[in-house]
């Protein structure tokens, strides 16, 4: 019997063995398997030599792998990029490339020059923090849905590229997805898409960290001045919703008081719900620290025309001038043919329309080709009595804006001065059908009204003119019912 049992106990470890060897060659199977699985979703980290240079207009985002220095290993990294690219209805707008390792920031010009990204995120993280380094390389010049708004130009002529400290605890499921809808909001402001965009930032304001470390806070206050900025804009310039717009102006001075864009959008704000002399004072205090700013001139300058002082704001337009023309940068280059440009405006309405068309003039040989200048030109010319260069500028802003029955009825108008009677004679008749399909019977009579009205002015001038200009008129009245 003592043998018999002593055979058993033996059979029974052997199988106890054979059941323990299985069940740790299972779970080496199944961690393999998830490693495999995961390895298919996460693209393999690429070296420079592999990620293709962005394309003219691409919004490329280089991720690299954040470093571990204490705590479970996991790759931070990878998680935004994959979170990046798995983002819904945002795969058209950006490109994500993994890179093989984090760059040291003194190759970070090198990446910039070679590979043109938007966005370059480094990081590290240790058992109870993420830190992450992002780079943030703005285009040279804002969309044109964004640009042609009210002072568009000014508010984000200071953005340069900008490292932000960013931070996370470790604790949270995926811990740097406001991260993400930053940049996917950026990917959206740059490409003028603000309505997707203000819901990006406003998610990305949602999952900030609740609680920040005192030695980190000023770098995330620094960050999200960023998000309160575009929102500003989006939803002051664009948008016409200046008491809103003061407010996330503020809020983003309050956070980031070295921000120039920050103060002017919120002086803009304040100036535009007519609280000059709050908007001057903020000005005048950051010329103190920034007096090179010719933005701030600028600024100064369309507050002092609105208030009637016309010497003080051609001095402070001047002194913005003076500051734009040793600069040889394109971007630079933009901004100066837009203070040429409102300067010439100021000009116009002050009745001086020889200095306005001087300056308009300058705006288009430094490069503005939009309708406002080309409209503004053309008008101004043909007050002047160069009906060819008003004829000239008025076709070109009506070719930019063809479905415009002001822009064409301009464009014959300054045709018919000119003396090209059969051309202004088909874009009398083109106008008046553009103004026949609005259903509005006010609006109708507005664009038949200015262009009647316009043509009396004309008769007033040319009475050689005068047998055309009556066929023309009657069959404005025609047309108007």
């Amino acid at each position: 019997m003592k043998n018999f049992h002593a055979s058993v106990n033996k059979h029974d470890r052997l199988r106890l063995g054979v059941i323990i060897v299985g069940a740790l060659l299972s779970i080496a199977l199944l961690i393999a398997g998830v490693l495999l699985l995961r390895a298919a979703f996460t693209p393999a980290a690429q070296t420079t030599e592999d990620i293709a240079p962005a394309a003219p207009g691409e919004f490329l985002i280089l991720v690299a792998p954040f470093q571990h220095q204490g705590g479970e290993a996991y790759d931070f990294g990878a998680e935004l990029a994959n979170d990046l690219r798995q983002a819904p209805h945002n795969a058209d707008d950006y490109r994500v490339a993994d890179m093989a390792h984090a760059p040291d920031e003194n190759e970070i010009p090198e990446l910039v020059q070679s590979y043109h990204p938007r966005v370059i995120v480094t990081g590290a993280y240790d058992e109870t923090n993420i830190d992450a380094w992002v780079y943030f390389i703005p285009p040279e010049t804002l969309p044109p849905e964004l640009a042609q708004t009210e002072g568009g130009f000014l508010l984000f002529s200071d953005m340069k590229p900008a490292r932000y400290h960013v931070y996370a605890p470790r604790g949270l499921g995926h811990p740097l997805q406001y991260l993400q809808y930053w940049i996917i909001g950026q990917s959206q402001f740059w490409a003028g898409d603000d309505e997707r965009s203000v819901q990006s930032f406003e998610l990305a304001q949602q999952m900030e960290p609740a609680v920040t470390p005192v030695d980190r806070r000023t770098e995330m206050d620094r960050f999200t001045a960023t998000i309160l900025r575009a929102l500003g804009f989006i939803t002051g310039p664009v948008r016409g919703d200046w008491p809103v717009a003061r407010d996330f102006y503020y809020r983003a001075f309050t956070l980031d008081p070295d921000s120039l864009g920050a103060a002017l959008g919120l002086a803009a704000s304040l100036a535009q719900l007519n609280e000059l002399d709050k908007a001057t004072d903020i000005l005048q205090a950051v010329l103190r620290e920034h007096p090179n700013a010719w933005q701030v001139y600028f600024a100064l300058a369309e507050i002092k025309a609105q208030q009637g002082q016309k010497e003080e704001a051609l001095a402070l337009y001047q002194q913005a001038i003076d500051i734009l023309i040793t600069e040889k940068r394109p971007e630079f280059q933009q901004a100066l043919a837009d203070v040429y440009f409102s300067r010439g405006y100021y000009y116009y309405q002050q009745g001086d329309f020889a200095s306005a068309l001087a300056d308009y003039q300058q705006a288009q040989a430094l490069g503005r080709k939009d309708v406002y200048l080309l409209s503004n030109l053309g008008w101004t010319a043909y007050l002047l009595g160069d009906y060819d260069a008003a004829a000239e500028a008025s076709s070109q802003a009506a070719a930019l804006a063809p479905d415009q029955p002001n822009l064409v009825f301009n464009k014959a108008l300054h045709l018919l001065a000119a003396g090209r009677y059969d051309e202004a004679q088909e874009a009398y008749n083109k106008a008046i059908q553009l103004t026949l399909q609005y259903d509005d019977v006010l609006t109708r009579s507005r664009y038949f009204g200015v262009a009647y009205h316009d043509l009396e002015e004309l008769a007033s001038k040319r009475p050689d003119l005068q047998p055309i200009i009556q066929d023309i008129q009657n069959e404005i009245d025609i047309a108007n019912g």
